[in-house]
């Protein structure tokens, strides 16, 4: 990091934490939060709404499930004087060359500091590449040369 840029070898994303914040990949303890706030956020989204209500959490549930079983990568980036304190995190996977983001969540209180832009930028594969749940997050930090391919989740 230099200056307040994250420096990728793909692309500088603009940051406002300088060095307190750590990125790492998620570990068990992680995932009931990853899960909890997965299920919660995506349930908002208009894009959500073709799930009847009484199927959502199983049927979300399991496309989650399915898509880590499958290999793809949840990353998390933590406060550095405290990596257990989650601030977001990305699932993301690479499919041939290509970056493949599945969800980026950030917690209200740290959205303007470009934490989802930065997990973007870590993701495997050649950016800008697909994203496959349409959730505000996820658009504000893929950026619009990302293309929606929700088929990609549900791939076996």
């Amino acid at each position: 990091m230099r200056g307040g840029m994250l420096l990728t070898r793909r692309r500088p994303v603009k940051t406002q934490y300088n060095n307190e914040v750590v990125f790492r990949p998620a570990t068990g303890s992680d995932t009931s939060f990853i899960f909890d706030s997965w299920l919660r956020s995506w349930r908002t989204s208009p894009a959500a709404g073709t799930i009847r209500n009484d199927m959502y959490y199983p049927t979300q549930r399991a496309t989650i499930e399915g898509l880590i079983g499958r290999g793809a990568q949840l990353e998390v980036a933590a406060l550095a004087a405290d990596p257990e304190k989650i601030l977001g995190w990305a699932c993301s996977e690479q499919v041939g060359p290509n970056a493949v983001i599945h969800y980026v969540y950030t917690k209200d209180a740290y959205l303007t500091l470009g934490i989802g832009e930065a997990l973007v930028a870590r993701c495997p594969g050649t950016q800008p590449g697909f994203y496959t749940h349409r959730y505000r997050q996820v658009l504000d930090a893929c950026g619009r040369d990302w293309k929606h391919a929700p088929e990609i989740a549900r791939r076996k």
